[in-house]
């Protein structure tokens, strides 16, 4: 039996919401970012979108994510000719009865390639705070870390609801 669903709710939380669901919003946020730890990674290049998982750690206010990926990689040389990603983050495996339960995020930002050497050790000790078992992975010469610049958030939960929330901009 097919089931029928609503139209989505919008909700822009950056735009005169009320305090205590904008709040609540930016904690389901920061909850998502600080349980996943993987995001898929969408970037551009070609006249195609391409996608790849990546292990990801967040800044503490939210404005900024890190990954790691080795140079020769597709997606460092499309990042390399286009600053603009997306990413997603979700819990769906850990709601496999019901659509209505699982909470996801896309992230728009622009990403960028780290080459001060300062920059990399504290993005680097931050990424493998996260994630230890990556460590010789992020330290290899062969790899690199870009850093993405968060523009929004993009909020899905009960398959419908979709807010909107832009980190460091006042309420």
């Amino acid at each position: 039996m097919r089931k029928k669903y609503d139209e989505p709710i919008f909700i822009d939380v950056t735009n005169g919401n009320t305090e205590n669901a904008m709040t609540q919003v930016e904690t389901e946020i920061k909850e998502l970012c600080l349980e996943q730890p993987f995001a898929v990674l969408a970037t551009q290049g070609e006249g195609q979108p391409y996608t790849n998982l990546i292990s990801f750690a967040v800044s503490e206010n939210f404005t900024q994510l890190i990954f790691s990926t080795p140079a020769q990689t597709r997606k460092y040389d499309l990042i390399s000719k286009n600053k603009k990603v997306s990413l997603m983050i979700d819990n769906r495996d850990q709601q496999p009865e019901s659509i209505n339960l699982v909470r996801a995020i896309t992230i728009t930002g622009s990403a960028s390639i780290l080459e001060d050497s300062r920059e990399i050790e504290r993005w680097s000790d931050l990424l493998i705070k996260r994630h230890s078992y990556l460590e010789r992975f992020i330290k290899s010469p062969s790899s690199c870390l870009i850093l993405v610049d968060i523009i929004r958030f993009f909020y899905v939960r009960r398959f419908q609801e979709v807010y909107q929330w832009a980190p460091g901009k006042p309420s």
